[in-house]
């Protein structure tokens, strides 16, 4: 399934949406369970939440939330059943022009981006405050990429975003 042509029966933005919301379930859980690890072992064998440097929350963030989501979502999305949680739930699958598993690490990477960039923003701003420029260009670039995500889906008649032309897949019906 996915290595497939990229235009064979698209997918409406309404049925995306509803498979985002159980990938959203998904990852909540995710860190749910990310959040009890760590707090056990901070509370349990550090004796408390350490004091971090900046550098440190921006690897921890990258390295316990960003990154473990991306690889999870491109192992289900390219290979095996080409489909996340969310989109086996609604009969869903990422279709390739080639190369999926290549393809899946690119359409993640770049999906879950404006989260990374978000996570930097923030953190920058914890550190250092919000009035300097590295912030306000992070959060412009996340929430530009996610609005361009959520305009392409919801206008293109095959629902396909950004991340989808330069992964060279699109999100179909099984």
């Amino acid at each position: 399934m996915g290595k497939k042509n990229i235009q064979q029966k698209p997918v409406g933005v309404t049925i995306r949406l509803k498979a985002l919301l159980f990938d959203w379930l998904f990852i909540c859980l995710y860190l749910f369970v990310l959040f009890v690890v760590m707090m056990i072992i901070y509370i349990v064998i550090l004796g408390g939440i350490p004091e971090l440097s900046q550098l440190q929350s921006q690897l921890i963030s990258a390295f316990t939330t960003i990154l473990p989501i991306i690889i999870i979502f491109s192992i289900m999305e390219g290979r095996g059943s080409y489909a996340s949680w969310g989109k086996k739930k609604k009969q869903l699958v990422v279709t390739y022009k080639s190369h999926p598993v290549k393809g899946s690490l690119i359409r993640n990477g770049l999906k879950f981006l404006p989260w990374q960039l978000g996570h930097m923003s923030t953190i920058y701003g914890i550190y250092n405050g919000y009035d300097s420029l590295f912030p306000l260009i992070c959060l412009v670039l996340s929430l530009s990429l996610a609005v361009s995500y959520i305009v392409m889906a919801f206008f293109r008649k095959d629902s396909r975003h950004l991340a989808d032309f330069i992964a060279g897949s699109q999100v179909v019906k099984r």
